[in-house]
């Protein structure tokens, strides 16, 4: 860089004039050929649905057409909502078989059993405050070959303290929110702060996609009947 400014102080007035103007028309060319690029960028849209095995969606088999209503039948009606249209919090849209909200483990656990009989994709949800998409389902009309079951765990959000209080256990519903109000009930403080607790993101959905702070476990027992959860230390 020295060496070019030595050059130019050397030319004549002229010469640095003409150096300038070369100078100063090379980088608006770079300058507008990156915004142009950019243009291009923004204005490419982004894939409108999900594409599987088959062009065409199946007829829903028996066992998928009585399965919102073995669903009700085991969690109560109030917590299942049958062929539900969903929307991600910034992107992602479809619309589940069944939206399903278990209030106990073991409901989740044969709601899971009932999807699975059923054939059915499975999409587990908490409060659905991603950015990604990945917990709206995506159902006949993205070309699944199979309708979707969506298992809500938001009404599994108990928060409970364990060991005088030096740990918390979460289960897959509860809000980091929930668990820093638990924590402070304890004196204690929570596992981790995000921009986002006002949102109250479930405890489990962090710890699945890696941003559950340091002093978190993921838990899982399924032999003993236990569903999963997080133990905040």
């Amino acid at each position: 860089m020295h060496a070019i400014i030595a050059k130019l102080a050397a030319l004549s007035p002229r010469g640095r004039r003409v150096a300038f103007a070369v100078w100063t028309g090379g980088a608006l060319a770079v300058g507008y050929g990156a915004r142009a690029a950019d243009e291009g960028e923004r204005a490419k849209e982004r894939p409108s649905g999900f594409r599987a095995c088959c062009d065409s969606a199946q007829a829903l088999t028996n066992a998928q057409k009585a399965l919102p209503g073995k669903l009700a039948a085991l969690c109560g009606a109030p917590h299942v909502a049958a062929h539900a249209s969903q929307t991600g919090a910034r992107i992602g849209k479809g619309t589940a078989l069944a939206v399903v909200r278990p209030g106990t483990l073991q409901e989740a656990l044969d709601a899971l059993q009932l999807a699975v009989d059923a054939d059915c994709c499975i999409v587990p949800q908490g409060a659905n405050t991603g950015l990604t998409g990945g917990s709206v389902p995506r159902g006949a009309d993205h070309g699944l070959d199979r309708p979707t079951v969506v298992i809500n765990m938001t009404r599994l959000a108990a928060v409970a303290p364990i060991d005088g209080g030096a740990r918390l256990v979460c289960l897959a519903g509860a809000g980091i929110h929930d668990a820093m109000l638990a924590a402070a009930a304890v004196g204690r403080e929570s596992h981790s702060v995000l921009g986002s607790i006002f949102l109250n993101p479930t405890v489990a959905a962090g710890v699945a996609f890696g941003s559950g702070g340091t002093q978190v476990r993921a838990h899982s027992c399924l032999r003993t009947g236990c569903t999963g959860g997080a133990v905040s230390r």
